[in-house]
């Protein structure tokens, strides 16, 4: 893929922690997808830092590199598995670190990563992060969180048996399973589910996933302009006294284009009922030129010219 400096979808982003060190990191990053193909593409992610110190914020920033470098550098031609991968990988270098410094021991960190590939969403989570489908006036919940247990070397098993952060020596279990737009069971599925005009996407960190309910945060989007939200989502948090970190990540589908045929069909239709006017101008510019002159009332009338096609008879003087 080849980075953007434009951004392609509209978004908005806020990261806010009160009285302590924020463990919180996201990332945007904007593509195309290639020289010959300019489909836009973003990469979100939003990771939570687990751990003593400064141990968490050093395992988020690390999941954060490394995901957004491999996904950076991949042809983007199987999302969902690059994604897996990128997190496992991302996985094994924390766990990596965490060995090489006594104050990093234990060190881990959720994650949540939304792919958009033109129309087009992939996501990967593994933790309590977020993501939200506001369609509408509709917030539906599309991952299933997996749960850790906050600010701790060792972080508990989910209601799964499987580690929910990155960083564990046990196997990583990255859950791509998303839950239909329309509701239903989650499934593997709808990765690549196709979103529509003026759709919202939202990706929480816990801090506002566990404080705000549904209904707070639908009301919150609705009456903010996507420039806005994610702003308006931590206000909210903080105003409520919510503890911990809040982060929030806010992207918006582009409103509604007319299909090309249509445009099309359009542009003929203008362009017919252009010429159409013109000619009309025309005949009746010719009709005008066609008519007699007026006489002039006020001064000597002359002989109007007669015009014909046949002759007119002659009178020959008889002998």
């Amino acid at each position: 893929m080849i980075p953007s400096k434009q951004p392609q979808y509209p978004l908005s982003v806020a990261s806010r922690a009160i009285g302590h060190l924020n463990e919180d990191r996201y990332a945007l990053e904007h593509y195309t997808l290639s020289e010959t193909d300019p489909k836009p593409s973003l990469l979100t992610m939003v990771t939570d830092g687990i751990g003593a110190s400064r141990a968490g914020q050093v395992a988020a920033q690390l999941a954060v590199d490394a995901v957004t470098r491999l996904v950076g550098q991949s042809d983007a031609s199987q999302p969902s598995g690059i994604l897996q991968a990128a997190i496992i990988q991302a996985s094994r270098l924390i766990l990596q670190r965490s060995e090489t410094r006594r104050e990093w021991k234990g060190m881990g960190s959720t994650c949540l990563c939304a792919w958009l590939v033109g129309d087009r969403l992939y996501a990967a989570s593994v933790g309590n992060a977020r993501l939200y489908l506001m369609r509408g006036e509709r917030l539906q919940q599309l991952n299933l969180p997996r749960l850790p247990e906050k600010n701790a070397p060792a972080p508990r098993k989910d209601a799964d048996g499987l580690h929910g952060y990155l960083g564990a020596k046990t196997p990583l279990d990255v859950d791509l399973r998303l839950h239909p737009a329309s509701g239903g069971r989650p499934s593997l599925r709808q990765q690549g589910m196709r979103l529509r005009p003026n759709d919202r996407l939202l990706l929480c960190t816990s801090g506002l996933g566990d404080g705000l309910l549904p209904g707070e945060i639908a009301e919150t989007l609705a009456a903010s302009p996507i420039e806005d939200a994610a702003e308006a989502l931590v206000q909210r948090g903080l105003k409520m006294g919510l503890p911990g970190d809040l982060t929030a990540i806010v992207v918006g589908m582009p409103p509604a284009t007319p299909p090309l045929q249509a445009r099309r069909s359009r542009r003929r239709r203008s362009l017919w009922r252009a010429g159409l006017v013109a000619l009309l101008v025309l005949l009746a510019l010719l009709a005008w030129q066609g008519q007699p002159d007026t006489p002039d009332l006020l001064g000597p009338s002359s002989p109007t010219a007669i015009h014909t096609l046949t002759p007119l008879p002659t009178h020959t003087p008889s002998r």
